[in-house]
């Protein structure tokens, strides 16, 4: 669909981010934003709990946003219900690789094939395959009842569901694909960490496509969480000392890191998304009839299917699966050719981390009476940490409380720069060539002063934090300059997501002229 305005809405664990977004001139402009927090006793887990409770948040927030338009394109998440690989597979043509893909979801996923929504694309290569090599394909799985509630939650906002995306594909979208097209090298390989309350996702992306997910279950919640713990305050203090007084200090640099290369790295084998009540080796049930998401041109694709619902009276506007059936779409709007660019999806795999809120080399002890101004603990030294310093302000209880905020950080700090270490470096054992050139940061917990640069001299890579709002415009008045600068970071998603169907209108335009 082209042209018009869509919602990008994206829900997160802790906070819900929209954005209002329409086609201006060459580009693309976003009409209004907002953010808002998340009911807790709504979404648990990246699951909807409450879909009447988590749409009525929607709606408010809408409103204080001033968000007209209702054509929504949502995301979905969630380690234990959403699953998003890129896999490969012998060359063949397109009947035999529908054929195979219903055998590759039940290998892939715990998930009964029965009860799930599954989407898949090929990805085309710049330099295309060569004879014998194989191709890789986007492989997209989410639960079924877990689709269905997130479009009861969009009817209880009031929002008409136009398509449902994976979370990372959007983000990929709004830092790579919007803006101008600047000249690369052929190859060239960029890798977008969103850096999350519950989890970070990783994404690298080699000439615009997707070669490489992952998830990491650790984020800005295990920040807080050892706030909390090594300073014994309770979680809203440690937050509040996080956003307040919260940044890495750099000293000198750590030493150099054992290189995590090859399979081996992961224990040869992909992380377990198993869903309780589920054994992660049971067999998957048989369909017990031919399914309509495994067909060419089916539901995933844009493809209707009989509704198992309706919606509400007060819907007017029919949409393609009122029943939670929507699209993992990958297509490209407007144009009959796959797309150029299908980004990433969610979780692949992690590698389990040690505990994290213990020193490493220190025995975990009782901590004394909570005082966050007091004298730091002092702790073994372990070069894979951040180097702390003493204060320079002229408040120094502030700069005891900072030093004390960053030593309690300094742990999870360390075991982010190893766990993004372990996926760059399983990445390049996959190929000669496979080598990423730069880091792009996004999410809340990114916005953490001096975090890219720390990253950048662990892993050796040019890091830095991206700006989702740099190649769009923004006239929203609810937000300063100062405070859409401060708050970029928070919106790669929904901004991808809003414009999906507006970003490729020209390509489609020029096409029908010819």
């Amino acid at each position: 669909m082209a042209g018009g305005s869509y919602v990008g809405l994206d829900i997160g664990s802790n906070q819900i981010k929209v954005t209002e977004m329409r086609k201006s001139g060459t580009g693309v402009e976003v009409v209004a934003l907002g953010v808002g927090p998340t009911p807790p006793e709504a979404y648990e887990n990246s699951l909807i709990v409450d879909a009447h409770l988590l749409g009525q948040a929607v709606k408010s927030l809408l409103k204080q946003s001033g968000i007209r338009a209702s054509d929504c394109i949502s995301s979905v998440s969630g380690q234990s219900a959403v699953v998003v690989r890129v896999i490969d597979v012998p060359q063949m043509s397109a009947g035999e690789l529908a054929e195979m893909m219903k055998y590759e979801v039940e290998r892939q996923v715990p998930f009964a094939a029965n009860e799930v929504i599954m989407d898949y694309q090929t990805i085309d290569r710049p330099e295309g395959y060569a004879e014998g090599q194989n191709m890789d394909v986007l492989l997209a799985v989410a639960q079924q009842d877990m689709v269905d509630r997130h479009v009861e939650m969009l009817f209880a906002a009031g929002l008409k569901p136009r398509a449902i995306d994976v979370e990372p594909l959007a983000a990929g979208r709004t830092l790579l694909d919007l803006g101008p097209q600047l000249a690369q090298q052929a190859g060239h390989t960029v890798a977008i960490v969103n850096i999350g309350a519950a989890n970070t996702d990783v994404g690298i992306f080699r000439d615009k496509l997707l070669t490489f997910p992952r998830t990491l279950p650790l984020a800005g919640d295990a920040l807080t969480r050892s706030i909390a713990d090594h300073l014994q305050v309770d979680i809203p203090t440690a937050e509040a000392y996080k956003c307040d007084v919260g940044e890495v200090i750099l000293g000198q640099s750590a030493a150099p890191q054992a290189s995590f290369g090859g399979d081996a790295a992961f224990g040869g084998g992909f992380y377990d998304f198993g869903v309780p009540g589920i054994a992660p080796d049971a067999a998957p049930q048989q369909e017990t009839a031919p399914s309509p998401f495994f067909q060419p041109g089916g539901v995933m694709f844009g493809g209707n299917v009989e509704a198992s619902t309706a919606p509400p009276a007060s819907t007017n506007e029919q949409v393609s699966s009122p029943s939670g059936r929507m699209p993992f779409d990958f297509a490209t709007p407007g144009a009959d050719e796959p797309p150029a660019n299908p980004t990433f999806g969610q979780p692949e795999f992690f590698t389990p981390a040690v505990p994290v809120y213990e020193t490493p080399g220190q025995p975990a002890q009782p901590f004394p009476a909570p005082d966050p101004f007091g004298t730091p603990a002092s702790t073994v030294a372990d070069a894979n940490l951040p180097v702390a310093v003493s204060g320079t302000s002229s408040d120094p209880h502030r700069d005891q409380l900072r030093i004390n905020v960053f030593n309690a950080m300094a742990p999870v700090l360390s075991e982010l720069a190893q766990e993004l270490r372990r996926s760059l470096e399983y990445y390049r054992g996959r190929s000669q060539d496979a080598q990423v050139h730069e880091i792009l940061l996004v999410g809340g917990s990114a916005r953490l002063p001096h975090l890219a640069t720390y990253l950048e001299q662990e892993l050796g890579i040019p890091t830095r934090v991206a700006n989702p709002l740099q190649n769009v415009t923004v006239n929203s008045r609810n937000y300063s300059p100062e405070q859409l600068s401060d708050m970029a970071s928070l919106f790669p998603i929904s901004i991808g997501l809003g414009a999906r169907d507006l970003i490729f209108v020209p390509n489609a335009s020029k096409k029908k002229k010819k």
